[in-house]
């Protein structure tokens, strides 16, 4: 009889455990984010107080440029990922703003899908680093918006940008306001102060690499004899400007860091200073410019060859307070990228800062 009574315990507690009333209803629970938990009304998360809803959209993606094989990929093969979005639009009657909602998107992570990708870039045989790619991402109604490699890789957060699969109103505790829900599928980016880039059911990317007159030489008299000029460039032809000092009108900011490469791994405590790029290139790429930021990719180079792409919307439309710097120690003049998790794209002796025409 003892023993009989000893098994019979655990099913006894597992008996009542499930006659308890649940704190939270179980929706399919997702084990990579587990957003899709949905809490009674009290509960201390705000993001979950309703159930989601699944976007409509292609379930396949085309991937090609710079690869060593066009490849087509099936997007539930990919965890999903939990972006928390305030998505707003430029209003091009009335030069204004619209907010549309504060959403949690679900959806298949940038840095998952393109992680397995085999990448045959132009430019490897003088810059082996990937820092200088970057991916256009269309749907077949031909809208297009593009992403740094950085932004996707070398980010703090790494998994911010996704193609959304499900969508749940992140809905005001008091008003109660239930924003209009999207229908289908889209991408989004969860830095993004204004969401332009996100377009609507992506079916296609295509990988590319910088182009541009580049002469790569990092011997370090390179920089020690760089003269202190960046060219604020709309084309290889054409330079809107030259930037020789610090712009006096804007304040310097400081970070902290600890500064850590790819390659090289950790290089110490350091603080780097210097103004806002954005506030610097605001007069020829300003930030209310919305076509020009969903699609404008930048190049930033040194004297030396050494490059990154950049997106002109990781650089002047962020909401996450990241900032990249531009400073300056003698005539040579830096960048600072703040949003990063590695050093690779801080950058000394710049050059040029280029809008990038992919037809060059």
């Amino acid at each position: 009889m003892k023993t009989t009574s000893f098994f019979r315990l655990p099913v006894l507690i597992l008996i009542a455990m499930a006659l308890l009333s649940p704190s939270c209803i179980m929706l399919d629970l997702d084990a990579v984010s587990g957003s899709t938990l949905v809490w009674d009304s009290g509960s201390n998360n705000y993001f979950n107080r309703e159930a989601y809803t699944t976007l409509q959209g292609p379930k396949r993606l085309l991937i090609d440029g710079e690869v060593e094989q066009t490849t087509e990929i099936k997007l539930s093969r990919f965890p999903l990922r939990t972006v928390t979005i305030k998505e707003a639009v430029w209003c091009e009657e009335g030069d204004s703003i619209a907010f549309l909602g504060t959403y949690r998107y679900d959806g298949y992570a940038l840095c998952d899908i393109l992680s397995s990708l085999k990448v045959d870039k132009a430019s490897k045989e003088d810059l082996w680093p990937p820092i200088d790619l970057y991916i256009e991402v269309r749907n077949e109604a031909g809208d297009l918006a593009v992403f740094s490699w950085g932004e996707i890789f070398y980010s703090a957060n790494m998994y911010g940008i996704v193609i959304a699969k499900r969508v749940t109103r992140v809905i005001p505790g008091k008003t109660g306001e239930l924003w209009e829900l999207p229908s289908e599928t889209k991408l989004v980016s969860e830095s993004d102060l204004v969401s332009v880039r996100n377009i609507k059911n992506p079916t296609h990317i295509t990988i590319r690499s910088l182009r541009g007159h580049y002469v790569v030489n990092r011997d370090s008299v390179v920089l020690e004899k760089d003269p202190g000029r960046v060219a604020i460039q709309t084309s290889l032809q054409d330079t809107l400007a030259l930037i020789t000092q610090p712009d006096s009108d804007l304040p310097v900011i400081s970070y902290p860091v600890l500064f850590y490469g790819n390659s090289t791994g950790y290089k110490g405590v350091r603080e780097f200073s210097g103004q806002m790029l954005s506030r610097i290139i605001h007069p020829w790429f300003p930030s209310d410019d919305y076509k020009m930021i969903q699609t404008g990719m930048l190049s930033i180079a040194g004297v030396d060859g050494f490059r990154a792409a950049f997106s002109l919307a990781e650089v002047v439309n962020r909401n996450d307070h990241r900032e990249i710097l531009l400073g300056q120690r003698g005539k040579s003049f830096s960048i600072f990228t703040a949003c990063d998790a590695f050093a690779d794209r801080c950058i000394k002796g710049l050059s040029e800062i280029r809008l990038i025409d992919p037809e060059e």
